[in-house]
């Protein structure tokens, strides 16, 4: 396993594949394996693939502080000049997707191409409850019906406290009737080391302040961006709010809705967002001051045969 030394802290990476390169960042309580479960192993033919594990996060260190998208955008670009790559398409869910953002507002001629999987940016959507969305899956009826002693409905965070809920429950030895093997801590396997690290990192560091920032970039940062962007973001996702606002922002944009997908459908359903990401990467959009945003013309480049 490799790993560099930056920014106070070590972040653990790999590369594999073959072709132009193609960087893929993770969200909370997650890591790098996230994207093995389907979209790395459809893409390793057609590119070099950089996926890493974001601080505090698998195999990366967990220092005390520096857990801000803006920080570990900072983190990303240290990555990005260690491994010699100038410039590259990002694949980012999640908390990633907010990461990839920040990075690509403070260095935008580095992303050739933005795509971010329900990717909840703070700045544009400062809090999460629990009915943003109507819609509850199995799993989280089970874990709100049995979780009585937290009160659901004034949270104002609820994706965290899910997780923080499911990783409280894996260690207490709680087994659930409905599972899931997406959502973080849930599928029982293993001897809960990945919730204990989670509980200590929300715990005894600054991420669970860091992680619920909106000091990233603003409306009008965004909004200058230029590269071609492709949103995906589920019909059941908490975070859609983001995805609208970006929508609103970025009118260049690709914005596609998966029918009946929740926060995970990049795990879930990765030959889904393969679907709409082949054609994505296989076009770029050279980059002209001159030019408004919707005015940028594609030019096929497709590494897909």
């Amino acid at each position: 396993m490799a790993s560099l030394e930056t920014n106070g802290t070590r972040i653990a990476y790999q590369q594999f594949g073959e072709g132009p390169d193609l960087i893929f960042v993770h969200g909370l309580a997650a890591n790098r394996a996230f994207w093995f479960t389907g979209l790395a192993p459809l893409l390793r033919d057609h590119f070099r693939l950089t996926l890493y594990d974001l601080r505090g996060h698998g195999y990366s260190a967990t220092p005390e502080t520096g857990y801000s998208s803006s920080n570990q955008a900072d983190d990303l670009a240290a990555l990005l000049d260690h491994l010699g790559i100038d410039n590259a398409p990002i694949v980012a869910h999640s908390f990633g997707g907010a990461v990839a953002l920040e990075f690509a507002v403070k260095h935008p001629n580095r992303v050739t191409q933005l795509a971010l999987l329900d990717a909840k940016i703070n700045r544009l959507q400062p809090t999460l409850k629990l009915s943003d969305c109507a819609h509850l899956t199995p799993f989280e009826q089970e874990l709100v019906a049995e979780a009585t002693d937290i009160d659901w409905e004034a949270e104002d965070q609820i994706g965290l406290k899910f997780l923080e809920a499911v990783a409280e429950r894996r260690l207490a030895g709680i087994q659930t009737q409905v599972k899931n093997d997406f959502v973080p801590f849930a599928d029982q396997r293993g001897s809960g080391r990945d919730a204990k690290h989670w509980l200590k990192l929300l715990h005894e560091t600054t991420a669970k302040a860091e992680f619920l920032s909106t000091s990233g970039a603003s409306p009008e940062q965004i909004a200058e961006l230029t590269m071609p962007v492709l949103l995906m973001y589920g019909e059941y996702s908490r975070v859609r709010k983001s995805g609208d606002r970006l929508r609103e922002l970025l009118p260049h944009c690709t914005y596609e809705c998966v029918p009946n997908a929740g926060h995970f459908f990049p795990a879930r359903a990765p030959r889904v967002v393969l679907q709409s990401l082949k054609p994505f990467l296989g076009e770029s959009t050279p980059a002209d001051e001159a030019s408004s945003p919707a005015s940028h013309t594609r030019i096929a480049t497709s590494p897909f045969p």
